[in-house]
């Protein structure tokens, strides 16, 4: 409806630059010239009758100047009839061409626009199994960017006929952070963990960009979708993870420490992420003590 409106909106400008004169009262001003040209030819010919009057050469000076007066007033067209005619065939002609212009404009937008739109949408919905094959292989062969917009888009149309589909909504998150666009991925990985509320996946997907807004409430919201999911399951990795650096950045360093420790508990002896997860410890009792000396 906003489009329809915008383009005849936008028709209506382009005709009022280019149909503006005829809504002008042009023969106005040729009419001015023409009265202005008579009143000097009547008073030239008045002062010449009554020098011929002064000079015997007109018997009747008065019925001369009567004749004369008929005369122009029969050369002046009713100014009413002039400025009617002249306004409605303006008016006419001007609806005429914006008439002309939005049939014009309507016809070239259904021929090449929709068309070409439509075309291009049908074509890339088609590659919506090629791109589920290519995810597969991400790892060694990574979509580009191109093709990801092309994948969101697939999924967008998809979406259009299934939207309870929460598996594509979450993909589209997905997409939405590879490309950085986190409305995107706000969006879908909403909808996603909405749609099957007890999916941890999806609701640790949306805690993770929730985390990561700058509003206070969506942050809060983020922790309270993390303890849900550790309260389920103590031993989820990226629950810990994630809720131990959201700790950290609101410079709450105890919690931050204990949630490493527990994390650091439930790691085997040979997982390389140890090293880290140590060094992170170390950092947030670092804080810590320096919040007690700033303290004394």
């Amino acid at each position: 409806m906003n489009f329809w409106l915008s383009g005849v909106l936008l028709t209506l400008v382009i005709a009022l630059i280019c149909f503006y004169p005829l809504l002008r009262r042009t023969t106005r001003t040729s009419q001015l010239k023409r009265d202005t040209l008579n009143k000097a030819f009547y008073l030239d010919r008045l002062r010449e009758i009554e020098r011929d009057a002064q000079q015997g050469l007109v018997d009747d000076p008065e019925q001369v100047k009567i004749e004369l007066q008929k005369n122009l007033l029969e050369d002046i067209p009713p100014e009413s009839a002039v400025n009617f005619e002249d306004k409605f065939y303006g008016k006419l002609w001007f609806v005429s061409g914006f008439l002309s212009l939005l049939i014009i404009a309507g016809a070239i937008y259904f021929k090449i626009g929709a068309w070409q739109a439509q075309d291009m949408f049908a074509k890339t919905y088609e590659k919506l199994p090629y791109f589920y094959e290519r995810v597969k292989d991400e790892d060694n062969n990574p979509l580009t960017d191109q093709e990801l917009q092309q994948f969101a888009t697939a999924l967008r149309i998809k979406l259009q006929n299934e939207p309870n589909d929460a598996k594509s909504w979450w993909l589209l998150g997905q997409i939405g952070m590879s490309l950085n666009n986190g409305n995107l991925a706000f969006d879908a990985y909403g909808k996603a963990a909405k749609l099957e509320p007890e999916n941890t996946e999806y609701k640790l997907s949306y805690a993770r960009i929730l985390m990561m807004s700058d509003d206070t409430n969506e942050k809060m919201r983020g922790e309270e979708l993390l303890k849900e999911v550790i309260r389920r399951d103590h031993t989820n990795m990226q629950a810990l993870s994630l809720l131990a650096f959201y700790y950290f950045s609101r410079e709450d360093y105890k919690m931050a420490a204990v949630t490493w420790t527990m994390m650091l508990k439930l790691m085997p002896e040979d997982d390389t992420r140890r090293e880290l997860i140590e060094k992170s410890i170390r950092s947030a009792r670092d804080a810590i003590a320096e919040q007690t000396e700033e303290k004394k």
